[in-house]
């Protein structure tokens, strides 16, 4: 049975009826602030499906009686706090995750936006064109179309029938006094609570949030009553045509509540069925049969009702075949129920995912809020583990007996348009065209990819940059030059260029990794010259006010400071270091504490000014555009760039020249961690495709690694693999998440693990896996013009030729286990390893 710390959350409640949890846990100097609202989508009424708490969410960004919409933002940074919100079914939640010295500050931000977001008419016009960009990504996305198609035919009468977003027809009805019923009828002292996370004094904590909440109005409140459901009794069957290359399958039958007895033994059930390839449908369908490129299956509930379902994705010919032995598997865990070290090793991999969720103040806070939502107690949570870890055999084999039952059964599928012979077609469909390269006059890059599927157009610039052109004194500058540019020309602020593409539902980017500073813009058909033009702009007239330095550096540096909180990201990093030691990428993009300090106007424009080059960039844009109109477009407004030089220091081959060596490093954490290192070469040697194949093989729960040492011996928490590219470099790691008095055990095993894979490199069956697994990921990324903007242009920055991802799937299916042996007995000698371990 599983032990549990005791819960030391205090549980206030204000006299206005708001209910505050409080945990003081001073491991680190972090707080989590969380404000939930039991309201969600079920809770509309009469505008059921408009996606109204969801807009509501989004317009209490959009200002305040005392703050200005960039002002919210800007003093949450100030104060060391990253926010966020989200919308469900049955909450809204904000939540700030920051400092704990500056809860006091969260607290009052917070407070303002619950009590005292104005809704300007305005503001309300922008997000709701940003939200119907959403409902345009929405339908463009396959996995969101079934979701969506299975919540329609699963539901008939509750509102879970509906989308979180909600509808567009209905959503473009909406108006302001809508939005603000909404908030009135919601937003009340009493149908809220807050959560509090950190090394805090729960004295302070509590004056705190008696003065920013103590005065908020308590008004009456009349729960929302859900319609009752009424009971399946024959089976439901729905098939719907979709722009996409692969069927995508979902199978689900009703269940329970979230605080039902039986949502353990179903969570354990769907990890035992479809979590990893070790599961039963992961061996059957993909490693046996080689049928689908995935599958899976889960439980997921709102608060009274929800659905157990099984999904797979494979190509239209082996649709019949992956039914009938999804139809099989399921039989024979119904009839015989499962075996002893399944439920075992399912009981232990939920156990552990829950419980390192629980590793964050955020994590905390929601673990225990979650409880006090479902259940009203804070103990929830713990009690829902203890039943996870009490399960038997006959618990799964009855849940599965119980739910899994024909005339309950819900069936819906997503298929490539024109292959459904029921369905009546009145033209050919739309096919994405080929990408097209072009050659501006200057020298730049130009890739064109038209796909008039929808009206949405992505464009992104890349150039070579990063750690190869920096040094240990200027660590970090392309990143922080690519944030900076966009706060900033000589004609527009930072307020401005924010609002220029948001306001017409689009968005800008920039940013930075090891070796490119990237920005970018996705917008609507019609938008796209607005955007060139903005992109334009910020490439070719950077400001750099001096005003946000600071905050760009306070964010770059928190993000140094969090690497530093998990002791996975410290040994990789450590790995890193001496393998590239007297190297450029010894360093990340993110530089150094001392570095991102000293930064100055002086070293982002001097890299500005280097990067910014029209041989030292590419141009992608792809979507619902003409590569001739675009060209003219392009060439009028890159044209100028200076043509400069592709930028040559630091992106030839590198040598590592450090000699293997080991280290050993402390951490204030519990857990221990274990990376084996080995410098390997850089993306375009012909080796990369092998190792990132190999990568794919000991990376995943079917893995030879994840069976023998955590399955087979017990010894992990979790284990893996990682193969790192750059240009002229790269390295492949080898992990483990341990006790840390087994560290050493780990290790001796691990070590035997990778002899044996230098010493015989991969079985057959374990290439085959790895490539059905890298050619659904493959797949996958293809999705959405941002995806093939980025990675085409990636390809043709990095010297491999934009057409390279077309050539990808030919180049790895051929990837022969010969060419595994060799690659591997080349890299993962025991000679060459770097080791390093972190213990408590």
């Amino acid at each position: 049975m599983l032990t549990l710390p005791p819960n030391t959350a205090q549980l206030h409640t204000l006299p206005n009826g708001l209910e505050v949890i409080l945990l003081e846990d001073h491991a680190h100097p972090l707080a989590s602030v969380q404000l939930w609202v039991r309201a969600g989508s079920l809770h509309e009424e009469k505008w059921t499906g408009a996606g109204l708490a969801h807009l509501v969410e989004h317009m209490f960004f959009k200002g305040t009686e005392r703050r200005g919409c960039a002002q919210i933002a800007q003093e949450i940074q100030s104060l060391g706090g990253y926010v966020n919100a989200y919308t469900t079914f049955n909450r809204t939640v904000y939540w700030i995750d920051g400092v704990a010295e500056n809860v006091d500050g969260y607290l009052d931000i917070i407070s303002d936006m619950a009590r005292s977001s104005n809704f300007h008419a305005d503001e309300l016009v922008k997000e709701q064109e940003v939200i119907r960009r959403e409902f345009a990504m929405g339908n463009d996305d396959p996995q969101n179309v079934l979701q969506h198609l299975m919540q329609r035919t699963a539901f008939r009468e509750h509102p879970l029938q509906h989308p979180i977003i909600g509808h567009l027809d209905i959503f473009n009805q909406v108006g302001r006094e809508d939005v603000v019923g909404f908030v009135r009828r919601h937003y009340v002292p009493n149908n809220c609570f807050l959560v509090i996370v950190g090394a805090v004094d729960s004295t302070n904590v509590m004056a705190s949030v008696e003065k920013h909440f103590g005065s908020w109005e308590r008004r009456p409140y009349e729960p929302v009553v859900m319609p009752e459901e009424p009971a399946q009794m024959a089976p439901r069957h729905v098939e719907k045509e979709f722009a996409t290359d692969i069927v995508r399958l979902s199978i689900s039958w009703p269940i329970q509540g979230e605080t039902h007895p039986d949502k353990a033994a179903l969570d354990v059930l769907g990890f035992i069925l479809g979590s990893g390839r070790s599961s039963r449908l992961g061996l059957e369908l993909r490693d046996k049969q080689g049928i689908a490129h995935y599958v899976g299956a889960g439980a997921w509930s709102a608060l009274d009702r929800g659905l157990f379902s099984v999904e797979a994705e494979c190509d239209t010919d082996d649709l019949a075949k992956v039914e009938e032995a999804i139809a099989e598997v399921l039989s024979t865990i119904i009839q015989d129920g499962c075996k002893q070290d399944e439920l075992d090793k399912a009981v232990r991999a939920t156990l552990g995912g829950l419980l390192r969720q629980r590793s964050s103040t955020r994590g905390m806070a929601s673990s225990l809020a979650h409880s006090w939502l479902v259940q009203g107690s804070l103990n929830q949570d713990n009690r829902y583990l203890e039943r996870i870890s009490a399960l038997t055999i006959a618990d799964i084999t009855n849940a599965a007996r119980k739910y899994i039952v024909d005339e309950r059964r819900n069936r819906v599928s997503v298929h490539p348009t024109g292959t459904l012979k029921t369905t009546t077609r009145n033209g050919s469909g739309v096919k994405r065209e080929e990408a097209q390269r072009f050659e501006l006059s200057n020298g730049m890059t130009l890739l064109v990819g038209e796909n008039p599927r929808l009206p949405l157009v992505s464009m992104r610039m890349q150039f070579l940059a990063g750690v190869p052109v920096e040094s240990e004194a200027n660590a970090g500058a392309t990143q922080i030059t690519a944030q900076w540019m966009l706060k900033g020309t000589e004609k527009r602020s930072s307020e401005e260029i924010a609002a220029l593409l948001e306001d017409r539902g689009g968005s800008l980017s920039g940013n930075a990794d090891a070796h490119r500073l990237f920005v970018g813009a996705d917008v609507m058909k019609g938008d796209e010259a607005l955007a060139m033009s903005l992109l334009s702009e910020v490439l070719t007239q950077p400001a750099f006010p001096a005003s946000h330095l600071p905050k760009i550096q306070k964010r770059q540096q928190a993000s140094i400071r969090e690497e530093l909180e998990d002791p996975l990201t410290v040994a990789l990093r450590r790995a890193r270091k001496e393998i590239f030691s007297g190297l450029p990428y010894a360093r990340t993009a993110l530089g150094t504490a001392k570095s991102v300090e000293a930064m100055n106007e002086g070293a982002c424009r001097a890299m500005w000014q280097q990067t910014v080059q029209a041989r030292n960039g590419i141009i992608s844009i792809f979507g619902d555009v003409k590569a001739d109109e675009v060209r003219a477009q392009v060439e009028g407004l890159f044209g100028g760039l200076p043509t400069g030089t592709k930028s040559q220091a630091g992106f030839t081959p590198m040598s590592v020249t450090a000699a293997p060596s080991r280290h050993e490093l402390k951490l204030d954490k519990e857990q221990g961690v274990l990376v084996l290192g080995f410098p390997t070469v850089g993306l375009q040697d012909p080796s990369a495709p092998v190792l990132s194949l190999i990568d794919e093989a000991c990376s995943d729960m079917g893995s030879r690694l994840f069976n023998r040492i955590r399955e087979d011996l017990g010894l992990a928490y979790y284990i893996g693999a990682q193969a790192f590219h750059a240009m002229g470099a790269g390295a492949f790691y080898f992990y483990v998440g341990t006790d840390p008095k087994k560290l050493d055990l780990v290790e001796e095993e691990l070590r035997k693990e990778i002899a044996d894979l230098a010493a015989n490199g991969l079985r057959e069956d374990e290439i085959q896996r790895a490539k059905t697994t890298w050619k659904s990921s493959w797949l996958r990324g293809q999705q959405g013009n941002g995806a093939m903007a980025d990675s085409l242009a990636w390809d043709e920055l990095n010297g491999l030729g934009f057409d390279h991802h077309r050539k990808l799937p030919e180049i790895v299916e051929a990837i022969t286990q010969a060419q595994v042996k060799e690659v591997a007995a080349r890299f993962f000698g025991a000679a060459s390893a770097f080791t390093v371990t972190v213990r408590p």
